[in-house]
């Protein structure tokens, strides 16, 4: 994995921090607009190398696909159904957790589903 920092590496996180929920395509656009050199690929590849670094998270949502975020922290998200939405929510604290010989839990991840406060109030 690499560790090192690289100027593209660090455009993409900065750009990332400036967006919400963002999909790959969505950093790449914002970053083209500035930075017409730095291609689709180094986008995908940096925002993958991040991810693995532990520096950003990515967040999978049925029929949506992957967004990523800056926020590693452990908090849980909510995505609204109508409009695609995605909301941070804070951490889940004292959830029962499985009890197995077989597996070590290292990490888990909440979701909520359902529709947001504008879709709701339409």
């Amino acid at each position: 994995m690499e560790r090192r920092s690289t100027k593209q590496r660090d455009l993409v996180y900065e750009t990332l921090l400036q967006l919400y929920h963002p999909t790959a395509d969505e950093v790449f656009e914002r970053i083209r607009v500035l930075h017409p050199g730095v291609g689709r690929a180094t986008v995908f590849r940096n925002l993958t190398v991040l991810a693995q670094q532990g520096r950003i998270a990515r967040l999978a949502f049925p029929g949506d696909g992957v967004r990523y975020d800056p926020i590693v922290d452990g908090h849980s998200h909510f995505a609204c159904r109508r409009c695609g939405k995605i909301i941070d929510f804070p951490p889940v604290s004292a959830l029962p957790l499985p009890q197995t010989d077989d597996c070590l839990i290292e990490d888990y991840s909440v979701k909520y589903y359902g529709v947001c406060r504008e879709c709701n109030s339409q």
